[in-house]
């Protein structure tokens, strides 16, 4: 399960700081194996769920005060209290169930053996395979990190021998494709470097049936009902994500946010900063004016809506994945809360077009 689809299905975005983090350590019990956690290792995650990262300080403190944990050795790190990850689990560890219900009795998935097979893995050096099949455990068994030994498990699996695994452990330390995310040794990938892969391989998965159907990039229950035109645009944007429609679903995402924009502009009587003779703006230009204009748009959560459905920065044969809208489905959701605060709910006429 990828950590942004847990966060969703938690809401942890309205928990506590100590809550999330409490969160955050399950999910690394569950996914990783975890067993000790510290504030440092924690905090890689937030990118990850798409959640603001907490003041450090004022996290640590909560964290000696709450009650799920106990001190474990090192200094600053801790490890759950029996009670408190049976809480846990009687209250998530349904979410792990469904997800193996669903693999066994569907056979979704790909398999390692045909994700050898199809990404060319026994014609590459042992260094390109060890990168291929991490990107095989991020994607497929939704590891964000990841150690080297789970990595060589799977050259284990695939019946690869390795020819120097010292020397691959030294590359991977070296070659920039990984960064290490906590004191254990973990590594994740570098964000060029998964884009890179993504580009390359996440077409391997559309072979497989799609299982989003259920996964709501904008939840209809809290978004809908404020414009019927809103409700079209947020309805098609979940329909073509659960279809596997990654572009079409970045291409409306894009629109929806030009469309809340303008009419917040519109709102706040501040229509005519956005047009040019008798048009409204381009995009890039409507965003800059938003960073001016809404003080309280959070402007890393606008930067981060700003390139959905954005190809100029990445080739015009770039294709969007799934994870490209994963990564900053939070930061929209933010976005769109405050601007649909802004948009006067009666109804208007048809905007101008660029």
């Amino acid at each position: 399960m990828h950590l942004i689809d847990f966060a969703d299905a938690c809401n942890m975005s309205l928990k506590t700081d100590a809550e999330v983090f409490e969160l955050m350590c399950y999910y690394d019990v569950k996914e990783n194996g975890a067993r000790s956690f510290s504030v440092k290792k924690m905090l890689v995650m937030y990118e990850d769920a798409g959640i603001k990262a907490p003041d450090v300080s004022s996290l640590k403190k909560e964290i000696n005060r709450y009650v799920s944990f106990r001190p474990h050795g090192i200094e600053g790190t801790v490890r759950f209290r029996k009670d408190a990850f049976r809480s846990l689990e009687k209250a998530y560890g349904h979410l792990w169930d469904a997800r193996a219900a669903d693999a066994t009795v569907n056979g979704k998935g790909l398999r390692l053996k045909e994700f050898v097979d199809h990404s060319g893995l026994m014609k590459k050096a042992d260094a390109e395979r060890f990168e291929l099949l991490s990107y095989y455990l991020f994607k497929e068994r939704g590891m964000s990190s990841f150690h080297v030994r789970n990595v060589f498990d799977l050259f284990d699996d695939a019946e690869i021998v390795v020819a120097d695994r010292s020397a691959l452990k030294k590359h991977v330390k070296e070659c920039g494709t990984f960064r290490t995310v906590s004191m254990d040794g973990a590594i994740a990938f570098m964000p060029d470097a998964l884009r890179t892969f993504n580009r390359d391989y996440e077409r391997l998965w559309d072979f497989i049936p799609e299982t989003n159907t259920a996964v709501e990039i904008i939840p209809e229950e809290r978004f809908c009902g404020k414009r019927e035109t809103f409700d079209r645009l947020i309805v098609q944007i979940n329909e073509t994500y659960g279809n596997g429609s990654y572009d079409a679903c970045a291409s409306v995402m894009r629109r929806l946010l030009e469309a809340a924009l303008i009419l917040s502009f519109r709102s706040v009587g501040k229509e005519n900063d956005i047009l040019r003779d008798g048009r409204f703006v381009h995009f890039d230009e409507l965003m800059k004016k938003a960073y001016i204009s809404f003080p309280s748009l959070n402007a890393d959560d606008l930067e981060a809506a700003s390139k959905i459905g954005d190809y100029s920065h990445a080739g015009p044969m770039y294709t969007f994945g799934a994870n490209d809208i994963n990564l900053a489905r939070n930061a929209y959701r933010n976005v769109l809360d405050t601007l649909f605060r802004f948009s006067d709910p009666r109804p208007q006429n048809e905007m101008k077009k660029d």
